[in-house]
C-alpha cells in the first residue's frame, strides 16, 4: 500500500472510533465507504465486495465497542446485566442472518435499504423534535421484553448492514425505554461487541472467501483492518470522555446529522 493509504486508514479509524464513543453507534458508517473503495480496487465481484466490507467493518465495530466497554468498566459504569440481556438475543439473530447470507442468495440489499431508510427517517425526526429524556419527572422504562426486542432488531442490522447496531439501539432506547441520551449511547456501545462477535467469527472462519493479494483470514484483510483498528481503539475512549461534556441537545443534533448522512447514502444506493 502507498504511504497515503497508511496515513488514511488510521485517520478514518480514529474518526469512526471517536464517533462511536461519542454517540454509541459503532462507527460503521465511517468505515464502510473506505472499505468498499479498497475492495473494489482489488477487482472483486459485487457479492465478494459486500462480504469483505461487512466482515472488516464488523471487526472495527467490535473493536470500538470493546474499547468503550473497557472505559466504562474502569469508571464503574458498565451495566453488564442489561448488556447481556439485550446483547445475547441480538447476537443469536446476528449469527443466524450472517450464516444465511454466506450460504444463500436470498439477501437483497436494495430491499433492506428501503426498510432501513424508513426507520432512519423516523429516528432522525425523533432526535430533532422528540422530547428530552433526561427530565427529572421521566424515568427509564424497565420492560425486559422491549429491551430484548431492541436487541433483536440491532442484531439484524449488524448482520445486514455492517453498521454497529447503534443506529437502531440509541433511538429505540430513547423512544421505547425512555433512556437519557448519554445512558442510551453508553449502553449501546457496550452491547455492540456481543452483536458483532458471532458474525465476525463466521467471517474469520469462512473457507469461501476469494484469495486476495494481501494477508487475510477468511474475509478479514489485515493490512486494511489493523491500521484502522489502532485508530478506533485509541479514539473510542476519547469520544466517550467528550460526550460527558456535551449537552443532550447537542448530542441529539449530532446523531441526527449522522443519521441524515446515512439516509442520503442509502437513498443513493437505492436510486443508483
Amino acid at each position: 500500500m502507498s504511504w497515503m493509504a497508511w496515513l488514511l486508514l488510521p485517520l478514518v479509524g480514529a474518526t469512526g472510533g471517536f464517533m462511536a464513543g461519542l454517540l454509541g453507534v459503532g462507527g460503521g458508517i465511517i468505515f464502510i465507504p473506505l472499505l468498499t473503495y479498497l475492495f473494489t480496487r482489488l477487482g472483486l465481484s459485487h457479492e465478494e465486495i459486500v462480504r469483505f466490507t461487512l466482515a472488516n467493518s464488523i471487526l472495527l465495530v467490535v473493536v470500538s465497542g470493546l474499547a468503550g466497554t473497557w472505559k466504562q468498566h474502569r469508571l464503574g459504569e458498565w451495566q453488564w446485566r442489561k448488556v447481556l440481556s439485550i446483547g445475547i438475543p441480538g447476537a443469536v439473530v446476528s449469527y443466524a442472518i450472517t450464516y444465511a447470507i454466506q450460504h444463500g442468495d436470498w439477501y437483497s440489499k436494495p430491499r433492506f435499504n428501503v426498510v432501513f431508510l424508513l426507520f432512519l427517517a423516523v429516528s432522525t425526526a425523533n432526535m430533532v423534535w422528540g422530547k428530552k429524556s433526561d427530565t427529572p419527572s421521566q424515568k427509564p422504562v424497565e420492560k425486559p421484553i422491549l429491551a430484548i426486542m431492541v436487541g433483536l432488531l440491532a442484531g439484524a442490522v449488524v448482520a445486514l448492514s455492517g453498521l454497529g447496531g447503534g443506529m437502531v439501539m440509541v433511538p429505540l432506547f430513547r423512544m421505547m425505554l425512555k433512556m437519557p441520551m448519554r445512558q442510551a449511547t453508553a449502553l449501546s456501545l457496550s452491547i455492540i461487541p456481543l452483536l458483532g462477535a458471532s458474525p465476525l467469527i463466521g467471517y474469520l472462519l469462512s473457507q469461501n472467501a476469494t484469495h486476495l493479494p494481501i494477508a487475510q483470514t477468511g474475509y478479514v484483510a489485515w493490512p486494511y483492518a489493523l491500521p484502522m483498528a489502532a485508530g478506533v481503539a485509541v479514539f473510542a475512549g476519547i469520544g466517550m470522555k467528550a460526550a460527558k461534556h456535551i449537552s443532550e441537545t447537542t448530542l441529539r443534533i449530532i446523531f441526527a446529522i449522522l443519521s441524515s448522512i446515512v439516509i442520503v447514502k442509502t437513498l443513493y444506493e437505492i436510486l443508483s
